[in-house]
This record gives C-alpha cells, structure tokens and sequence, in this order.
C-alpha cells in the first residue's frame, strides 16, 4: 500500500458504513492508502482506504505524492484556535479558545478514542493569554495522548497583585513586567485562570519560551516552511509601549507571525489591534511582511482595527474566528467592509467560523450557558478512558461544519467549509498570481 493525497479539489469516495453503501467527499491534500498493483486499471474505481475506512475511488483520481500545507480554522466558540499540518508533518497549535474544542478536534483527528493512538503538536504557540485563547489549552495538555514539545509566548502574564497593573508594573508609559521562563513567575500572585495554565505548562513538561520580533525566522523542522516571528515589538530597554490599557496592551502585543510556503504565505494576527497596528506599522519594512494569501482575522472581527494594516495584508482568502455567546457583535459590519475593501483579486473569499456553524446543533445537552444556548463542552470526561474519548470524538463531530479548511501545495490554493446535507463542500481554487 502506498501513501499519496488527493490532487484535485474534491473526489467522491465510497465505502460500506455496516449498514449500507455511502460516499463522503474527500478534498485537496486528504490522505489515501492505495493498492499500487491497481496503477492504470481500467476499471472505473479502484480500492483505497480514507481515515482508516476501506472502500473505493475514481481510478482516474488524481493523487501526488507530497502532503499540502494544512491550515484548519476551528469553530471554537468565542475565540481562536489554529491548527497547521507542514508538508512534512510538522504540527503547529495556534490558541486554544475557550472551551475545549480544540481538543476534541485533535481526538477527532488523530483517532484518540483509540488507546493505541497518540498525537505529538510539535510547536505551540499561544498569542497572548487571555481565556478565550489560553483556556482551552489546559485541558490539552493534560490529555495523556498529547504531547506538546514546544510552547511559544509573548511575555505577558495576568498578576492577582504585586503590581499596579493586572499585566505587571507599569512605569512612565511602559509595561516592564516581562517573562521568558516559567522559573521567572516562581513566588508570583497569579490571576486563577493563567495559574492553571502555568501550573499546565509544567505538568506538561514543554519548553516554554518567549518570542518577539528579533526573533526573526524560526527553525520549525521542516525545511520547505518558513516561519516569522513579527510581533510583539520590544522597546529599546526591554519593555512593552503600555497602549491605553490592560486589554489593548496585551491584545495590541499578541505574538504574530508568517508561514512562508514557496509562493503562498499566510498571515496570524493574534487579536492586534489599532494602537498595536500603528506600533508594528511604525517600522520600516513591516508593511511588507505582512501581505499574505492567506489571513487569520484579529480579534474575531471586532471593530479595533486598522484599516491601514488590511490594506497591507491585501488578502485572498480571510477567516474570522468567533461565537455566538457571549455576543460581543463580533464579526463588525465595519470589518467585514474594511476586509472586503482590502481584498485582494476578483473575488477575494471571507469565511467566518461563527456562520459557518450557526446552524448546527452541537447535541449536547448538558451543556447549556447563561443564554440556553448550547455549547459543546468535555470537562465531565475522564481522558484516562478509552469511553470518555470516543464520546468526546462523536460530540466533536457535530461540529465539524464550523471548521475553515485551507490547503496549498506553495502555488495553488484551495478554501472548503463543510455544508451538512450530504458530507458536501463549499470549496474554491486560486492560485497565488490570481488578481
């Protein structure tokens, strides 16, 4: 049997679910098993497995033999949670949310209602510690099937007291709390919620260092990617520009970086916003760094953005990760105009997470929030069992419409969101020269 990925947009395949014959549209990048004995067969299908089910495909499919670079924009909820599979296999988290969505799209994923399985996230990097990004991510790392190796942060903690900041000490315009290391946090009066973060971090094991953009390009472990750390920006002494208040100092300082990959680039923006936007902007060359193909929208769609900073992006391809409740109004009708103005090409593709699962029920009935709106939820499952495993796996199915697919091979590029009826996908082609 031969590994190979689908090379086409989508592809019908077709398998016995124990019932009944069904079918299931595969997309761009998906991974296949073949029977390489079957090559050039002049039967109309041929066998191949897809995610561990046997069954059949066209035989004049086309496959290639390298994985895509695989960008997944989760429906998580209020907040953000990204997850990238490089050509090599290469693992990157991006945020967590703030529920624990990401970890069921990881037990979805890697078939972790199965003992024997186990997924390694190679790099995690965690934009800036507010909960509807970090809290998700403690139960991750918790997970006895996942390990994470690398934990990537911008420096800023949330303090109970000890300073007159809940970000650290402020003095004359400046944020000079900052930490790189876990040790540098020993002693010090947590906020609850980034406590049980740190107190994860260290059960985990992970190395957990702080980025900036002196950084610069990251060896990732995978040589045909290129990764940049663009922000945050440093003041000359170490310190962080303390911008209006706690929630734009360390929305504006979110770490952001670009993934190259040949021709196409990709943009996270963390939740930067107008203040953070002018302070990156300020440096020379900056404008350049950020223009991508590819945009993961900051903070949710809200209105605290710069106009100038999208014009630079100059996308093809946006998505807006947000959720219903709490209902901030997020995404803004003043973003999605701004985007909209920014984009780039005939028909530039702006996807929102929050709509592309708004319709879906999540089944779950126990868990309800202040508005009677369902949400879907794990934290009465036990991870140490195979059953809590599988139950998380089918409460994640019910979700995956919300989940932004994005794939290239570093000159084409393709966009899907799932449409329920009938295992269907909004799918679109480009390629990177597209005006």
């Amino acid at each position: 049997m031969a590994k190979k990925f689908l090379g086409q947009k989508t592809k019908r395949f077709y398998f016995n679910n124990g019932v009944e014959d069904v079918s299931y549209v595969a997309i761009y990048g998906d991974q296949f098993e073949l029977d390489t004995a079957q090559d050039g067969t002049a039967a109309d299908r041929r066998d191949a497995t897809y995610r561990g089910r046997p069954g059949e495909i066209a035989a004049n499919t086309q496959f290639v033999l390298k994985r895509s670079l695989e960008l997944y924009f989760l429906d998580i909820g209020q907040g953000d949670a990204s997850f990238i599979v490089t050509p090599n296999n290469t693992k990157i988290l991006v945020d967590g949310g703030l529920k624990d969505r990401a970890l069921g799209f990881l037990i979805w994923k890697y078939r972790l209602d199965q003992a024997a399985n186990s997924v390694i996230i190679d790099h995690l990097f965690l934009s800036h510690a507010d909960k509807d990004h970090v809290v998700g991510l403690v139960p991750l790392l918790n997970h006895p099937q996942i390990t994470v190796k690398n934990i990537y942060h911008n420096g800023i903690g949330l303090y109970e007291s000890g300073h007159n900041e809940v970000l650290g000490t402020r003095v004359n315009g400046k944020l000079i709390t900052i930490h790189s290391s876990l040790s540098d946090l020993d002693g010090a009066d947590l906020k609850s919620g980034f406590k049980n973060w740190i107190d994860a971090v260290k059960t985990s094991q992970a190395s957990y260092k702080r980025l900036d953009s002196s950084d610069g390009v990251m060896d990732i472990g995978d040589p045909s990617i290129q990764l940049e750390v663009l922000g945050p920006i440093l003041e000359t002494d170490g310190s962080f520009k303390w911008l209006h208040n706690k929630s734009h100092t360390i929305n504006g300082h979110s770490l952001i970086f670009r993934i190259d990959y040949d021709h196409v680039r990709a943009f996270f923006s963390g939740d930067i916003n107008i203040e953070g936007s002018e302070h990156f902007l300020q440096i020379p060359g900056n404008n350049l760094k950020v223009n991508a193909h590819i945009f993961k929208a900051p903070h949710h769609g809200s209105h605290e953005f710069s106009q100038e900073l999208l014009n630079h992006i100059n996308p093809m391809i946006t998505v807006i990760s947000s959720g219903e409740t709490p209902d901030h109004g997020h995404p803004r009708a003043v973003f999605l105009g701004g985007i909209g103005k920014a984009g780039r090409g005939k028909k530039p593709l702006i996807f929102s997470t929050e709509l592309s699962a708004l319709f879906i029920d999540s089944g779950d009935p126990e868990a309800v929030d202040h508005s009677g709106v369902a949400i879907t939820t794990m934290g009465d499952l036990d991870f140490s069992q195979a059953a809590s495993n599988k139950e998380a796996r089918q409460r994640f199915k019910k979700i995956l419409p919300g989940i932004i697919n994005v794939r290239t091979d570093g000159e084409q590029i393709f966009a899907f969101r799932r449409v329920k009826m009938g295992y269907q996908w909004e799918s679109y082609e480009m390629k990177f020269s597209d005006t």
